[in-house]
């Protein structure tokens, strides 16, 4: 994860170079970092209440988190985003494909093994007030896990939640008091606090930022950076703001209709971004700094029916679409280290 700063919204037209390596899986990094958390190729199709009805939630999804590194998953609301945090965390079973966490194949382990996944994953939610107990001060909320996992003694947590409380940058005094008694960011805050008590190796953050004030929003984002370097920790952050995700994280994969359309490291975003899609996403966040307004064109989004396409979920949307984009489902291919596509086209 990088340090968070202003961001050039500008976007800089790119060709894609005709050089591809084509592969269905997540490419190795150069990096050395040991691999915290892979997909490979995985799905998950939910049934209706007929037989013949089915939603093709994620198709064909692979990724890789390494340790210490942020990696953002950006898309449109009911892209498949938040379905990949519940099959990580098995609170949705999986249709096919593999995940691996820590080299170990969890997919599907069921409750059995769910404990020990928790013990190196944990999920920070969009509303944190939902993973409260009204009835439970904070104090107690924190010591829970810990207990939980046997890594410490009621004495011995209740010292470190003094301690956690000072990580996220509150004061020990709100231990005593209950959910409803502290603000939204402070609520997050304890969150936060609660997820990092165990020491686990991946955080999943499902738009856990989005429902904080602006000026809220960032205080949490640049604590969430400073505990990663502090406890190197990986993130997996889900959302739907590309402005912030971009900020924040070292790599972003853009979805659609359940598909990855494009993978590509954050800081190369703005200006090297080739994929139609995640230009018209660029598109779409506005900057005070943008001097060229273009005006924006506003239409449907008729994603349930391009799941079921059989070429490229988003050619019914996109501009430069061609009789191959109707027929055939790009495969991802490798435009140079760290820069994957899912698309026909050669040059823009």
């Amino acid at each position: 994860m990088k340090d968070m700063g202003n961001a050039d919204n500008s976007i800089v037209p790119s060709n894609i170079e005709n050089n591809t390596d084509n592969t269905g899986g997540a490419e190795a990094s150069v990096s050395e970092d040991p691999v915290i958390l892979e997909l490979k190729h995985v799905c998950k199709t939910f049934k209706g209440g007929k037989k013949s009805t089915e939603t093709k939630a994620v198709q064909d999804v692979s990724l890789v988190v390494r340790q210490g590194k942020s990696i953002g998953v950006v898309g449109e609301s009911g892209c498949g985003k938040s379905t990949i945090a519940r099959m990580i965390t098995q609170f949705t079973p999986t249709s096919s494909g593999q995940i691996l966490l820590d080299g170990q194949d969890i997919t599907n382990i069921g409750p059995s093994g769910a404990k020990e996944i928790y013990r190196k994953v944990q999920m920070v939610f969009q509303d944190p007030y939902s993973v409260f107990s009204p009835r439970m001060q904070v104090g107690t909320f924190l010591e829970e896990g810990l207990l939980h996992f046997g890594i410490m003694s009621h004495a011995e947590a209740a010292k470190e939640a003094v301690a956690l409380m000072e990580q996220v940058e509150l004061s020990p005094d709100l231990l005593t008091r209950f959910p409803h008694q502290l603000s939204g960011g402070q609520q997050q805050r304890v969150a936060i606090a609660r997820a990092i008590s165990i020491k686990p190796k991946l955080l999943i953050l499902d738009e856990a930022t989005s429902a904080l004030d602006v000026s809220v929003q960032k205080q949490v984002l640049k604590l969430l950076v400073k505990l990663q370097k502090r406890n190197n920790l990986s993130y997996l952050f889900i959302g739907h703001d590309l402005a912030v995700i971009r900020s924040i994280t070292d790599q972003v994969i853009v979805m659609y209709a359940g598909r990855l359309m494009e993978e590509i490291d954050s800081e190369e975003l703005d200006y090297h971004a080739c994929h139609p899609y995640t230009q018209r996403l660029l598109g779409s966040v506005f900057s005070i700094h943008d001097r060229d307004v273009k005006e924006i064109e506003l239409e449907y989004l008729g994603m349930e029916d391009d799941r079921e396409s059989k070429g490229c979920v988003f050619c019914n949307r996109c501009p430069y679409a061609m009789d191959i984009c109707s027929k055939e489902a790009p495969v991802m291919r490798t435009l140079h280290d760290n820069h994957r596509i899912a698309c026909h086209l050669k040059d823009f």
